[in-house]
């Protein structure tokens, strides 16, 4: 029992230093274990939101087949599974590239905690949208919106604090991490 509240705190303790980085809070990076354990660990992420990507995918993909989307379940699932592993293999070969790695692993800690905050923030909002409870044109909007601001501005932000570089420097492996894992998920869309 005592072991499962460790980890409970453990994850909160992770998430709340995502939080802080959500918010532009450089402060953030001091809630994350950055050591090599605290790596490994970071990629527990994976379960923490596989309840609501299967919940998000089992509403939302009978929709996007009626639209005429035409990607299986199944590479959704192996996209969802792979995708920080593949995002930490191919930033490891970027920033060492760029000799920037030197905080590689407290950058691929944080980043693995805030894609956890930002599914469970994306994801329910989609379910809304695919059920009609939320209008499709504000709901859209709205997702487009929250996804822009994480996936761009606090990704860049996350980059430029986490790796200790500059804005512009940021702003390549930011552009370099979102093309590698669009060309990572079409590489499995056209496998299976």
């Amino acid at each position: 029992m005592e072991k499962e509240n460790q980890l409970i705190n453990y994850f909160m303790r992770s998430l709340k230093g995502a939080w802080e980085i959500i918010k532009l809070n450089p402060k953030g990076m001091d809630y994350f274990d950055k050591s090599a354990d605290g790596f490994w660990k970071s990629f527990w992420a994976i379960a923490l939101v596989a309840p609501i990507f299967l919940l998000s995918l089992s509403v939302s993909y009978d929709l996007a087949v009626e639209q005429g989307h035409i990607i299986s379940r199944t590479a959704h699932i192996i996209d969802f599974i792979l995708r920080l592993p593949l995002i930490a293999v191919g930033m490891i070969f970027f920033t060492r590239f760029l000799k920037i790695d030197t905080y590689y692993s407290n950058m691929i800690i944080a980043h693995n905690w805030l894609w956890v905050i930002a599914n469970y923030i994306i994801l329910p909002l989609s379910v809304l949208i695919t059920r009609g409870i939320l209008p499709p044109d504000m709901g859209t909007f709205g997702v487009m919106a929250v996804a822009i601001y994480l996936e761009l501005y606090v990704t860049w932000f996350l980059f430029k604090h986490s790796l200790k570089i500059s804005g512009w420097l940021a702003f390549g492996a930011m552009a370099f991490k979102a093309l590698f894992a669009l060309t990572m998920m079409q590489i499995i869309i056209r496998i299976f």
